[in-house]
């Protein structure tokens, strides 16, 4: 496959990374609609797909660190900008390498439900002992309840980061970067 461009891969981070930013504020504005705000987080992190199917390792993490600086500084009172950074920000960088290096395999999937467990018990740990926050007091789910309904969530996000991939794949490469 022929490769593109650097200056073609740096538009595409700049455009990817310019949407990716408008999506995550918008989804920490919008109030009214819990599902909009899921929708257009989920639109925010899936942005990022033509970069990383484009295996631009260097950009994608450069997009990644920038789109969760400014991110972080435009909204940080937002939820899905704490989710964007911690989880689901890095989870296509990291797709990608497990998937050229292992290819995509069982292992594979159970490694990065690995990474998304251990980002998820970094973060309730740095909530609970230097934010000094009570996670149990926002809820009254039982324990094993919360850990169905985060390792549901996770394997929803995987099929349809998947998915969007596939799509992006046979539908958009040669209409959104075309090779000549």
């Amino acid at each position: 496959m022929k490769r593109l461009p650097p200056a073609l891969m740096a538009a595409a981070m700049g455009m990817s990374a310019a949407v990716s930013l408008l999506m995550l504020f918008a989804a920490g504005v919008t109030r009214f609609v819990p599902l909009s705000a899921l929708c257009l987080f989920i639109a925010a992190v899936m942005t990022w797909v033509p970069l990383k199917e484009e295996h631009g390792f260097l950009l994608a993490f450069i997009e990644y660190v920038f789109v969760s600086v400014v991110a972080f500084i435009i909204s940080r009172r937002s939820i899905y900008t704490y989710f964007y950074i911690v989880l689901f920000g890095s989870y296509g960088i990291v797709r990608l390498f497990l998937n050229i290096s292992l290819g995509d395999k069982p292992m594979s999937v159970l490694l990065r439900l690995l990474w998304f467990n251990l980002l998820t018990a970094a973060a309730i740990a740095f909530a609970q002992f230097v934010l000094r926050y009570d996670l149990m007091v926002a809820t009254t789910l039982p324990v094993w309840a919360l850990i169905l309904i985060m390792e549901a969530s996770f394997g929803a996000f995987m099929l349809l980061y998947r998915f969007a991939a596939r799509f992006f794949d046979s539908a958009l490469r040669n209409i959104l970067l075309p090779r000549r």
